[in-house]
Order: C-alpha cells, then structure tokens, then sequence
C-alpha cells in the first residue's frame, strides 16, 4: 500500500499548487472590484488591494507547500515556454 508520508507529501504539494492557482484567479477577482460601480471610490481601492496581500500570502504558502523542486520545474517549463515565443516574434521579425 501507500506509505502515510508520501500520501502526505503529496496532499501537501497538491494544496500548495492549488494555492499558487487561487493566486493568478485573485487578479481577476480584483478587475472585477474595481470596476464595479456600484462601491464606492474608497471600497475600490481598499478591497482589491487587500486580494492582492492575501493574494501574496497564498504564493508564499504555496510556495513552502508545492517544495523548492516543483516551483524550480515550473520556472524552467515557463523559461523554455518564453524562450519559443521570444525566438518565434524573431524569427518573424527577420
């Protein structure tokens, strides 16, 4: 059977991943505040800018919990993904 430890780890790490989600679903929640009318000026300013600390508070958490070797995966694989779009606007550009 699974040993209690990995099962573990990987609850673990599935929850930071789904932290370091909720992040980059925050931003739009935060478009979507400010742009509401029907606040006031003051509670469009203060409320996204509250989802954007707790926003913060997930990546870091996330973070801890995903562990050093995921979040270096995902760099890379967001590195070699930059590195074909950079390389494919040159190619058209020349």
């Amino acid at each position: 059977m699974f040993n209690l430890a990995f099962l573990f780890s990987l609850i673990k790490r599935a929850f930071g991943v789904g932290l370091l989600a909720l992040n980059y679903l925050s931003y739009g929640l935060m478009i979507k505040l400010a742009a509401d009318p029907s606040l006031s000026a003051f509670e469009r300013i203060i409320y996204p800018a509250l989802i954007w600390l707790i926003g913060w508070v997930f990546v870091i958490a996330g973070i801890y919990l995903a562990g050093p070797e995921l979040v270096a995966k995902m760099k890379d694989l967001f590195l070699i993904f930059k590195n074909k779009i950079i390389n494919t606007k040159d190619d058209k550009q020349t």
